[in-house]
């Protein structure tokens, strides 16, 4: 997928994770990564400053650590 269609799936999945929805069984480390590695060419700074936007609601809405073996990571 594009760079564009991928972070906008990270947009989206910040926006339910933001509003609790059971369909966004993802950590924010994750959307994080997601939204990080499909940055692009950021001409203006928005998804820069996207990113820094996750990062503060991650640090709001702390996780449990996973606890989990890593060949069973799927803390949620």
């Amino acid at each position: 997928a594009s760079d564009d269609a991928r972070f906008a799936a990270a947009v989206a999945a910040f926006g339910q994770k933001l509003k609790g929805s059971s369909f966004a069984e993802i950590r924010w480390d994750e959307i994080r990564q997601l939204a990080t590695d499909a940055r692009g060419t950021d001409e203006y700074g928005y998804r820069a400053e996207f990113v820094q936007l996750l990062d503060l609601a991650a640090a709001l809405d702390p996780e449990p650590p996973c606890t989990a073996p890593p060949e069973n990571r799927n803390c949620r």
